[in-house]
């Protein structure tokens, strides 16, 4: 008889990663706030489920990969959240990018419960979910990372242990500090050279001829160029997890004057409409204020 997984947020990843379970043989219990995202779902055999309790119940590992602290709190702790029913024995993977404080609380209550749970964010955006190529960054009880890697061998291909509940978390916040400082900054120097006349495919060349070529840049260029902002991670997302960087930053007394000032890039070009489109249109904000599209140039 195959396991059961309770699988809770079918968004942008969380959806093919629960396709890429059943597609592997496990039998799932899927719930999501918007109940019309689990029709693909449905359709492939899960059973759908109206609260997480539902989906929690009788699973022998529940996963969960919602959007920000407050919806996995809602989830978890709330009414008719998945504590309610997590099993003695069970093992919860958390993959959303949330405070580690408030995960490793989660990971109290799921002890009280008598089950383990690990937080295990992910890279690798919406196509890694697609094709089950994530890297996992796992923090935990080492002996609970081996028992999940069963399931998490099917929706990545790599998994990186990181320490006790939280550490996890903070190695992603730390690497979308730095995902996001490096897409705001490319897009700060082509905006520079478009103003001054010089053609993006130029600039291009000589990034991709320098030590500033990143592989991070390479994928993100053709987007940009082409006004492609179709969303592989949104930028309002982005901009949730640079505000939990900096919370976990002022935490520890660690200064991050670069980060810092990007964050207030993002929240601007959110605050401009951007939030749901991928987060490469901080550019937007960038082209606006500069008063020049590095688009209608990337031809020249």
């Amino acid at each position: 008889m195959p396991q059961t997984i309770g699988f809770i947020g079918l968004g942008i990843m969380g959806q093919p990663m629960a396709l890429n379970l059943m597609q592997a043989g496990y039998a799932l219990q899927v719930f999501n706030r918007t109940a019309s995202k689990a029709e693909t779902l449905q359709q492939a055999g899960a059973k759908v489920c109206t609260t997480p309790a539902e989906a929690a119940s009788d699973a022998d590992f529940v996963i969960s990969i919602v959007s920000d602290t407050a919806a996995m709190e809602a989830v978890t702790l709330g009414p008719q959240g998945l504590m309610e029913t997590l099993g003695k024995g069970s093992l919860f993977i958390d993959s959303s990018t949330i405070s580690p404080v408030a995960s490793r609380r989660f990971a109290c209550h799921a002890a009280g419960r008598g089950a383990q749970m690990l937080d295990a964010p992910v890279t690798g955006s919406k196509h890694g979910a697609e094709r089950g190529e994530l890297t996992f960054m796992i923090g935990g009880e080492r002996a609970a990372m081996d028992r999940a890697m069963s399931v998490l061998r099917v929706l990545g291909k790599k998994h990186i242990y990181c320490g006790a509940n939280g550490a996890g978390l903070s190695a992603k916040l730390a690497q979308n500090a730095i995902q996001a400082t490096m897409v705001e900054v490319f897009c700060e120097g082509f905006v520079l050279a478009a103003k001054a006349g010089v053609a993006p495919a130029v600039m291009m060349e000589i990034i991709q001829s320098s030590m500033a070529r990143a592989a991070l840049t390479d994928f993100k260029a053709p987007f940009i160029f082409k006004g492609d902002f179709t969303p592989y991670f949104p930028l309002k997302l982005m901009h949730k997890d640079l505000e939990l960087a900096m919370e976990a930053a002022y935490a520890q007394s660690v200064v991050m004057p670069a980060a810092a000032a990007v964050k207030e890039v993002y929240g601007a070009a959110k605050a401009k409409g951007q939030g749901d489109r991928d987060y490469a249109a901080v550019i937007t904000f960038l082209e606006e204020v500069a008063g020049i599209e590095v688009r209608s140039n990337s031809k020249a």
